[in-house]
């Protein structure tokens, strides 16, 4: 009773909230780990987190998996040797936490094949790195964070290359291979690779864990791929960036999209296509319109932005811009310049001086471009320093400065926590 004899108030608590307005709280925190220990508070409030899964997307769109750093590729491949990390940042108390108590080192490779081993990588999505011992066929998918996840995939007596219709052995290859991930189930994967006979003859396969098929592949149909030879044979011995046969395909281009993946040409005519859907995989090949001249631009790479818009992100000089495709009406296909970067101001105050050649667009993650201020194989006394620029907030960081004489991946943390999936869509590949 109150003083005045009026029975007392009752008191109100945060378990009073609906839980809309306790999602709209939970959706304003500032990371994942923020959210997994507020939903370790009480089995209420994890089964409110776990069992919503509209909210899960909210979260992750919100709140992108935070980058952890690059894995630079072996500069030689014919000396034994294996990707090695490098730090974003050394300023985040949880995100150091979290590279000090993973397998950043990749000791489990150099305990399984002691100093002769020799992996390189082929990609890292979603927390886990797809590694190849190419003198072998052999891939290798490990999460970093988890010491204990490993699988291998051993290619050299797969289905894979079986083609009735093409006799000379030799000329079977694995050209690339690459992570298919699901940001809402980090427990889940997908591996795509692509095959060659010969030059313009092309496969794919595909496998999900998901599906829980025993390790089988899913095949393409063999593909005939058009080839056109380089304008310039004799090449040009002054061109930094001649990469080769202009009819070659771009192997490490191959970039996600939505629900396809795309590898360029290197005169950028064409793109192959994967559909990597397990029921009916399937390559093709489209055309780019010709109405794109990227001739002149030092580097560019293919992307998606606003979600699942496919767009090209290229640099030219010290601007850094990307190119949407329209989807519909009568410019339907068409390529147009969206949003260009002027970055000059900030190289400037970041090396003291303007390099020579512009800016080198490596790698592309979603809507972040990554890039560096000199070209690969730079000299040595020469400052080459990474960075990544946000192509929707505009937001520039500077990563560190480093010698850049290999490939890189940059690896981000998973988008998203086991612990905060429900018990049916919980799968553990590894065990």
């Amino acid at each position: 009773m109150a003083a005045n004899g009026q029975p007392a108030a009752a008191v109100a608590t945060i378990d009073d909230l609906p839980e809309n307005l306790l999602l709209d709280i939970f959706l304003r925190l500032p990371s994942l780990s923020d959210l997994v220990r507020a939903a370790c508070t009480c089995l209420a409030w994890r089964n409110l987190v776990t069992n919503f899964p509209p909210f899960r997307r909210q979260f992750i769109d919100l709140h992108p998996a935070p980058l952890l750093g690059l894995f630079f590729d072996t500069p030689f491949q014919a000396v034994p040797g294996i990707p090695t990390f490098a730090p974003a940042r050394r300023n985040d108390p949880e995100l150091v936490a979290a590279i000090l108590s993973g397998d950043f080192f990749l000791t489990s490779l150099q305990a399984r094949d002691g100093p002769e081993a020799n992996w390189s990588f082929l990609d890292a999505c979603g927390g886990y790195l797809l590694l190849i011992k190419e003198d072998e066929v052999l891939l290798l998918l490990l999460n970093p964070l988890a010491r204990w996840c490993e699988r291998f995939f051993d290619l050299s007596d797969s289905r894979i290359f079986e083609d009735d219709d093409y006799d000379r052995e030799g000329d079977r290859q694995l050209l690339y291979a690459g992570l298919i991930c699901d940001d809402e189930n980090p427990a889940s994967f997908g591996i795509f690779c692509l095959a060659a006979h010969g030059e313009f003859r092309l496969r794919a396969a595909v496998f999900f864990s998901f599906l829980g098929m025993g390790g089988d592949w899913f095949l393409s149909p063999w593909l005939d791929v058009p080839h056109h030879p380089n304008p310039h044979p004799e090449g040009d011995e002054d061109d930094e960036d001649d990469d080769g046969d202009e009819g070659d395909l771009v192997l490490e281009s191959g970039m996600r999209v939505g629900n396809f993946i795309y590898w360029l040409y290197q005169n950028r005519a064409y793109v192959v296509v994967l559909d990597p859907d397990p029921n009916n995989p399937r390559l093709f090949v489209e055309m780019i319109p010709p109405l794109l001249n990227l001739e002149g631009f030092r580097s560019s790479i293919l992307g998606q932005i606003n979600g699942d818009k496919m767009c090209i992100a290229y640099s030219n000089g010290f601007n850094i811009g990307f190119m949407l495709r329209q989807e519909d009406g009568l410019d339907a296909g068409a390529w147009a310049n969206s949003r260009v970067f002027n970055l000059t101001d900030q190289v400037r105050r970041k090396l003291g001086y303007l390099p020579q050649n512009g800016l080198k667009i490596a790698a592309m993650r979603g809507s972040i471009v990554y890039f560096t201020t000199s070209q690969m194989f730079h000299p040595l006394d020469a400052t080459c320093w990474f960075a990544c620029l946000c192509l929707e907030s505009r937001r520039l960081e500077w990563l560190f400065p480093r010698t850049y004489n290999g490939l890189f991946q940059p690896y981000h943390h998973s988008s998203w926590s086991t612990f905060l999936l429900p018990e049916n869509e919980r799968f553990y590949p590894f065990i």
